[in-house]
């Protein structure tokens, strides 16, 4: 049986489920026709914002939405290897795909190759998802980091989004140069880039500050997470410091509840 997301009726997981990945699909499905399409083409705005869309907007609900394959085993696996260096991985793996499909290199060649707008929609769909396992729970996949750690990783994004948007705005020479701008033909190229700009910091703000601001309040009202305290334990017993090896030290030969025949 399908475990309960937290804050979230049994009843109502699978239902809520659907709904968020056929939201995802829904948006996955707009970037690629018109006008949407149309407007990547022409304008700074338009590929910005399906830019944001692909990376920011689009994971959450894919990471919220699935079930996943497998997924007793791969909650296991997560669970034996929490370390931060782990999590810190798909951060920069996150980081790094969305550096490059912003870069305006990347964005010219894909003007010229249309052929590789499906893999820019792919590569930062999954490296987004990986980012979003870390920071919300897809039971019985749970983030590893505890409240605090997951609300500075998100913080961490959003920023690092904000810098991409500040670089659109505040270039003085067009951040992309691929577009053409008509004096009195549709928006100018400043007015493109502001625009452009205002929209990738709005949707990582709406995105990124909710789950921000929700770990922050976990880890300032409530005490250590039981899933966070028993992994703590199981790693322990492994090094052979836990309580439950200590106990197995105290016991002594004979002992342990049962009888010599």
């Amino acid at each position: 049986m399908e475990r309960a997301v937290p804050g979230w009726p049994a009843a109502h997981t699978a239902g809520r489920r659907r709904v968020l990945l056929s939201a995802a699909a829904l948006i996955g499905l707009l970037t690629f026709v018109p006008p949407l399409s149309s407007w990547a083409g022409r304008y700074e705005t338009g590929e910005v914002l399906r830019f944001a869309l692909w990376a920011i907007a689009v994971p959450p609900l894919v990471a919220l939405g699935t079930r996943w394959p497998h997924a007793a085993s791969l909650a296991g696996a997560r669970a034996r290897h929490p370390e931060l260096g782990r999590v810190a991985g798909f951060l920069l793996l996150d980081w790094l795909v969305m550096v490059w499909w912003f870069t305006p290199l990347a964005v010219k060649t894909v003007a010229t190759d249309p052929w590789l707008v499906p893999v820019e929609a792919l590569t930062l769909l999954a490296a987004g998802v990986g980012l979003w396992l870390e920071l919300v729970a897809s039971p019985p996949l749970v983030p590893r980091l505890d409240p605090f750690r997951r609300a500075v990783l998100g913080a961490l994004t959003m920023w690092f989004v904000w810098t991409e948007a500040y670089l659109v705005g505040m270039s003085q020479s067009g951040w992309y140069r691929n577009f053409s701008h008509a004096a009195g033909h549709g928006l100018s190229r400043a007015a493109d880039q502001q625009v452009a700009s205002a929209v990738l910091w709005f949707i990582a703000t709406v995105v990124f500050v909710p789950v921000i601001f929700a770990n922050a309040m976990r880890w300032l009202h409530a005490e250590e997470e039981p899933d966070a305290e028993l992994r703590k334990l199981v790693r322990a017993d492994r090094r052979g410091v836990g309580p439950f090896m200590e106990r197995r030290g105290t016991i002594a030969p004979g002992e342990g509840g049962g009888s010599a025949a």
